[in-house]
């Protein structure tokens, strides 16, 4: 029986109770392509291998190697799903803050002094102003209707890149989509808690 190139396909199938049918309508591929490499009887294209890395949320050296993490991460949420005041919150994080909780609000809890709220990174110019800056984030407007990042979306969006990292994030307004790639840039593209 010949061994599969690309042994984690079948394991993060699995791990998200897909079948392979399910999986190769989420990618666009046939049943029997999904069944051919699982059976390690053909292998997938770069292309293939990077669809199938971005929907499974891992690195495409994770998906053909042994670095896959102890946990299944399909359960962690994405920076790019982050809106609002969870986002800044990790936006805090992420500029060296320990933020907390407090009655669904993110605090900065100093002791001896009142919790001071985090700063409005996602919707506040003067706030994200510096990040905008050191990451030299770039703006593409973006039509509703239009695929990005395996989802179809619906509304139009921003598009922001930093100028030294390959990754992009998308988002409703410029702050939304600059916070998500900057937070993709520093932290990685799931919240590892």
């Amino acid at each position: 029986m010949p061994v599969t190139r690309v042994p984690n396909i079948k394991k993060l199938r699995n791990d998200r109770e897909l079948t392979q049918k399910r999986l190769a309508e989420a990618i666009g591929v046939t049943h029997r392509t999904i069944v051919r490499w699982e059976q390690g009887e053909g292998e997938p294209g770069i292309n293939d291998l990077l669809t199938l890395a971005r929907y499974f949320g891992v690195s495409i050296d994770q998906l053909v190697g042994e670095l896959l993490p102890d946990r299944d991460l399909g359960a962690l949420p994405k920076m790019s799903d982050l809106s609002g005041r969870e986002l800044d919150f990790w936006v805090a994080t992420a500029q060296g803050d320990s933020p907390e909780m407090l009655d669904g609000e993110p605090v900065i809890v100093v002791p001896g002094q009142n919790p001071r709220p985090v700063l409005a990174y996602s919707s506040n110019w003067s706030y994200a102003g510096p990040i905008l800056s050191e990451y030299d984030m770039h703006f593409t407007p973006m039509p509703s209707g239009i695929p990005f990042d395996g989802i179809l979306r619906m509304e139009k969006g921003v598009i922001a890149r930093p100028a030294a990292h390959p990754t992009a994030a998308w988002g409703r307004n410029h702050l939304e989509a600059a916070m998500r790639a900057y937070l993709i840039a520093a932290l990685g593209e799931r919240i590892m808690t």
